[in-house]
């Protein structure tokens, strides 16, 4: 969860989703399209982990924690 958390914070340009597990990154605008779009690039690298921006949904990363688990949950498939 770090990882993911160091990823996040690279993107976003922020330290906040450290501190605040419970931000609301795209109402808050810490994420946009092309930075969630960095993200999964990032992640793909990092983990070798495939996320379609097809079968992204903005809801399972609305927030750090979401998008902990969500990584969570795909690498443990």
């Amino acid at each position: 969860s770090e990882e993911v958390l160091q990823l996040l914070a690279s993107v976003a340009e922020t330290d906040e989703v450290r501190t605040n597990l419970d931000l609301p990154l795209y109402d808050y605008q810490v994420l946009d399209s092309i930075k969630t779009v960095e993200l999964i690039v990032a992640i793909e690298e990092k983990f070798g982990l495939k996320v379609s921006p097809a079968e992204f949904e903005r809801e399972s990363w609305a927030t750090p924690r979401k998008v902990i688990a969500d990584i969570q949950r795909r690498l443990h498939v």
